[in-house]
């Protein structure tokens, strides 16, 4: 309530303050009594502050559901007061004038109006951009921000001095400010926000308002010499700042939103290929019907390599069709694609083919009036079971590059593991519904972890892996970038059994799509956290580890989300020694602000050097009494056999932990993969 009382008190003092400017004017001019100078003067501060706090309650308390709408505000502020301005002046020149005290008069008067219509237009730009610049804003920004406004509305009282805009005094009174605002300038985190079709707009948005503070600028300039006018604003450090920051701002948007427009389609590309690997894992979690995850795979796979149209078979174990779903092709031309194809002994259900144009092999009159002319076919099978076959067409001759096949294929493989869960759920319900389901969450866990370890010539690795119950949610995978460049991570999902094996598969599909994004080890944490948080039930989480290895440079950046720390042996230095960094498990933290929970650190490492990374179900093992495996045993194991192979070690490992547990039956899923660096 008091907001209120404020919001409408400072805009009574506001207009009040205009008013009484025109009235001095008036009185000065037309009855020819002399009112103080000081007097004009601090009316026309109390009139700037005023209607800047008018517009820092009214913009700072407005919440917008995009940033172009941000814009649109600035622009349809800065529009009106421009026409309302226009109109006025053309009414006025329409007035004859004989007496020249009438011409000053009326002069001072227009020019004070569009002062007036000048302020508002730049209280209104002023703080739209502050919501803009301080988006994703970290302490230093908010801090430099607070200076910069307090400058800013210090500077209204600069029109208590006369200072010639060329002066070295006017360049000393608004060098901090000038700085200040291209350092603000700058934070443009919103941008990266903007889709394709946002960022051509809030490019038109920009050169409109580019245009409005030109043109008020320009209005300015016209009367900087002109003797007759009370307070001149050409000189006044309050407004030239406020136009410079305005046009400054509206400058550098524009040229980084022109800057990045060539590169939006490929990040909205690979961002839709995330969404989509995150939508069809979780129609995978959530038990959804077959029908719906053939209607996520065809539909992910048209949108992700844009094709034209394509279809998806399903076929049963006798090989008859089971489902069949087309987009944007009749099925009747789906007869005549696939009877061309099989003439040309092309068998759509057994190996992948990609044909660059369909219309210029053997037998194809019968489709040259078709537009498609590139089509890929990819078979669905598991375990060397047949499920069926995609098939996606273009419209374009060589259509599809390599990387929308890999991506495609990741799908198709995705999918596959989910078709052949449902088919083994529904024989698991026709004999053994409970112990049939379990053997689908393990057969879908053992084929999500890698079956090769042979990346790199100088690292040898070996891994080892085994679940508490029949499945787990134990997790690692290895993804080699270029010839020197290998990917670890390793992770464990909150719980057991068959939801943590699902959670697992959704982490494997998330890894695979943002590790082909080239990103830092911190950046691919948050990006991973933000997908998990869409499809993870709200009591799950994920912690995770992940290991860049540059095999050139000998260095390996890392993260890690909540996991256990790595174990590093350093063969030089004979030393044995845990890689703790600050990191928070996925899923824990739902927002923006996980961000603040993850950091990248890194090392050099040396040949002969080990490294051991493992799930917490090695260290929180116990024995009768209680007492847990623990960080020191492990470490002891580790250093007590650094010499031996990477597979003597893992032998050693398991069996010191199974003597002190005095089982090999553990109690939780335990993990782990030991890297030699040669």
């Amino acid at each position: 309530m008091s907001s209120k009382i404020f919001f409408r008190f400072y805009i009574i003092l506001a207009i009040l303050s205009w008013l009484s400017i025109c009235a001095i004017e008036y009185f000065q001019y037309y009855l020819y009594v002399q009112t103080p100078d000081l007097l004009t003067r601090s009316l026309l501060s109390i009139f700037y502050i005023v209607v800047f706090l008018v517009f820092k309650m009214q913009v700072g308390s407005k919440k917008i559901g995009n940033f172009n709408e941000y814009l649109w505000q600035v622009f349809a502020v800065g529009g009106s007061t421009i026409l309302i301005s226009l109109l006025i002046k053309f009414l006025i020149y329409l007035i004859p004038f004989h007496k020249m005290e009438d011409s000053i008069l009326w002069e001072n008067i227009i020019y004070h109006i569009n002062t007036a219509l000048m302020v508002v237009f730049l209280a209104n730009g002023f703080y739209v951009w502050k919501k803009l610049i301080l988006y994703h804003k970290n302490k230093f920004t908010y801090s430099a921000w607070g200076v910069f406004e307090v400058l800013v509305l210090l500077s209204s009282f600069t029109n208590f001095f006369n200072s010639d805009i060329y002066s070295v005094k006017f360049f000393i009174a608004t060098l901090p400010i000038t700085l200040l605002g291209i350092f603000l300038s700058f934070n443009l985190k919103w941008v990266a926000f903007l889709n394709y079709k946002q960022k051509w707009q809030s490019i038109a948005f920009i050169v409109l308002i580019l245009i409005i503070n030109l043109t008020f600028l320009q209005q300015v300039f016209v009367y900087r010499l002109d003797t007759t006018i009370l307070v001149n604003m050409a000189n006044n450090t309050f407004t030239i700042a406020n136009f410079t920051f305005l046009l400054l701002n509206c400058t550098i948007t524009l040229l980084v939103l022109l800057f990045h427009l060539p590169t939006s389609s490929v990040f909205e590309k690979k961002f839709g290929e995330v969404m989509s690997f995150q939508k069809l894992s979780q129609s995978i979690s959530m038990g959804d019907s077959k029908e719906e995850v053939y209607n996520v795979l065809i539909d992910s796979c048209i949108d992700t390599v844009m094709a034209d149209a394509g279809w998806l078979e399903i076929n049963n174990e006798q090989g008859k069709y089971e489902a069949f779903l087309n987009r944007d092709i009749d099925e009747i031309d789906v007869f005549e694609i696939k009877k061309v194809l099989r003439k040309n002994n092309i068998n759509i259900s057994s190996e992948p083919h990609y044909i660059k144009d369909v219309k210029a092999i053997p037998f194809a009159d019968r489709i040259q009036t078709l537009s498609y002319r590139s089509i890929l076919i990819i078979p669905l099978s598991s375990n060397n079971q047949k499920l069926g076959t995609l098939i996606l067409l273009k419209n374009l001759l060589d259509g599809f590059d390599k990387e929308m096949v890999d991506i495609t294929y990741s799908f198709v493989s995705q999918a596959s593991l989910a078709i052949k869960n449902f088919k083994l759920v529904n024989d698991a319900i026709e004999n053994e519904r409970y112990h049939e389901e379990r053997k689908i969450a393990k057969e879908v866990q053992k084929s999500l972890l890698p079956e090769s370890l042979m990346l790199n010539i100088n690292i040898e690795l070996h891994a080892f892996s085994k679940a508490a119950d029949e499945v787990g949610g134990d997790y690692y995978d290895i993804f080699k970038f270029s010839e020197h460049k290998t990917i670890i991570v390793i992770g464990d999902v909150s719980g057991n059994g068959t939801s943590a094996a699902f959670n697992m598969a959704q982490m494997k599909g998330i890894f695979h799509s943002l590790v082909q994004l080239e990103l830092s080890p911190e950046e691919f944490m948050i990006l991973a956290n933000n997908a998990l948080s869409k499809c993870l039930e709200k009591t799950s989480f994920i912690t995770l580890s992940i290991f860049y290895i540059d095999t050139l440079n000998h260095s390996v950046d890392f993260a890690r989300a909540g996991h256990c720390p790595a174990l590093l042996f350093q063969h030089q230095e004979q030393n044995c020694k845990y890689l703790h960094s600050k990191g928070l498990g996925l899923g824990i933290i739902r927002n923006k602000d996980y961000a603040k929970h993850i950091q990248k650190s890194n090392f050099v490492y040396q040949s002969g050097d080990l490294m051991l990374i493992f799930t917490d179900g090695i260290i929180e093992a116990h024995n009768p009494t209680g007492e847990e495996y623990g960080y020191d045993r492990l470490k002891i194991v580790l250093q007590n056999h650094h010499q031996a192979t990477t597979k003597q070690i893992a032998d050693e490992i398991i069996a010191d932990l199974y003597q002190f547990t005095g089982t090999n039956l553990l109690a939780d899923d335990y993990s782990f993969l030991i890297i030699r660096f040669i």
